[in-house]
């Protein structure tokens, strides 16, 4: 059963063109390439955390046990470092899984 794999990301709007044009066009596709990651879709959230504007990255992988393998290896600390190197000094991050309990879909008729 596929995984949802989230991150959320404060960023300074000084600096949000720049982190959203290197994210979007840098960032998301190296993530992509690692094994198990199957999508990506990124929001803007329209609340607000102050002045400092939020983005959540919702990735879908094909298991659970792609999201650990993936956690556990050198791409992760990799890909992190790589964000805070470029981005560390104006962003705020949190992460989280979402793991499906249930499927309700609207009926048809």
């Amino acid at each position: 059963m596929a995984v949802f794999y989230a991150v959320m990301v404060e960023i300074d709007p000084k600096e949000e063109a720049a982190w959203a044009e290197w994210h979007t066009r840098q960032h998301i596709p190296a993530v992509l390439a690692e094994p198990g990651f199957v999508r990506a879709t990124k929001y803007r959230l329209d609340t607000s955390n102050g002045d400092w504007h939020q983005y959540l990255t919702v990735y879908e992988l094909t298991s659970r046990e792609a999201l650990d393998a993936y956690m556990h290896g050198e791409a992760v600390t990799r890909l992190r470092a790589d964000h805070y190197n470029h981005f560390g000094h104006c962003t705020r991050l949190s992460r989280m899984i979402l793991t499906p309990t249930a499927v309700i879909s609207k009926p048809i008729g």
